[in-house]
């Protein structure tokens, strides 16, 4: 072989190496959320695992770096940089209007409840209006969260019902206040309310209230930046979601969190999901 074909080779390898290994970075993606993962990977909450276990299943293809950060700023990182993504996050239409969604789900929970203390002559299910006009409670929210749809177009129109609290430990608060007889009522789910608190006597004077005229199924998505990085983030996402593996694990998972009627309710509408065609 003449020194001259040679030396094309080697250029062509040389512009060629470089292209193989910048294919093999990885996507690296910042994770947003007000629960970080501890260093040993313990993720001690649900939703944080599925997302290490999506990483997992991508193989290399994407990393992620998990950032602790308020409701609040999560959003606000997610709309000014172009390589956020926030998860167990519920679609609205002004989220969807601003950020890339999942098209499978991670999560899903039964409503949430109106959690009250000390309050036996409450009914089983109540109003907003009611209970803020009627039973006149005062009721402590968390900002930036999505309580779904119903409960959040009555929070936007009478913002000044509510006690709205900010911050990464907002729930943790709320739900200390709730004992504490500084609002007599918090939204939350009843299972993160039990496994935030299941262990405390007090909790037996505690009553999850429905919420009249509120979904019964709420799904948690990954969100992530509206941009390129962001676009590829959720393809990655949606492709190791589409797994039948993954999918089994959390149903499975939901299956062990979630008690009947919730669990027979929350797994159909997972099933269904996973089965609706990605358009």
């Amino acid at each position: 072989m003449s020194k001259f074909a040679i030396e094309i080779i080697l250029s062509v390898l040389l512009a060629v190496i470089p292209t193989l290994a910048e294919a093999k970075k990885p996507l690296k993606v910042q994770i947003m959320t007000d629960f970080a993962p501890q260093v040993d990977g313990d993720s001690h909450n649900i939703a944080t695992q599925f997302m290490l276990d999506i990483e997992k299943q991508l193989n290399g293809a994407i990393a992620l770096n998990f950032i602790p950060a308020s409701r609040l700023r999560e959003w606000q990182q997610l709309h000014t940089l172009q390589d956020v993504c926030l998860y167990n996050k519920a679609k609205t239409p002004e989220r969807l209007n601003n950020a890339l969604f999942s098209h499978y789900p991670i999560m899903a929970f039964p409503a949430n409840r109106l959690v009250v203390y000390n309050h036996p002559e409450l009914p089983q299910s109540v109003s907003l209006e009611d209970a803020i006009n009627k039973y006149k409670l005062i009721i402590g929210i968390t900002s930036g969260r999505a309580y779904g749809s119903e409960i959040d177009d009555y929070i936007r129109k009478h913002p000044d019902s509510f006690m709205t609290l900010a911050g990464t430990t907002s729930a943790l608060r709320l739900s200390q206040m709730l004992f504490q007889n500084k609002v007599d009522a918090i939204i939350e789910y009843s299972a993160v309310f039990v496994s935030r608190h299941g262990k405390d006597p007090r909790t037996t004077d505690i009553r999850y209230l429905s919420v009249a005229n509120s979904n019964q199924a709420i799904f948690g998505y990954i969100a992530c930046s509206r941009s390129d990085q962001g676009q590829q983030a959720i393809a990655l996402f949606d492709q190791a979601l589409q797994s039948a593996s993954l999918q089994q694990a959390i149903i499975t998972s939901h299956e062990h969190t979630f008690v009947p009627p919730e669990q027979t309710l929350l797994i159909n509408a997972l099933k269904s999901a996973f089965k609706t065609p990605k358009p």
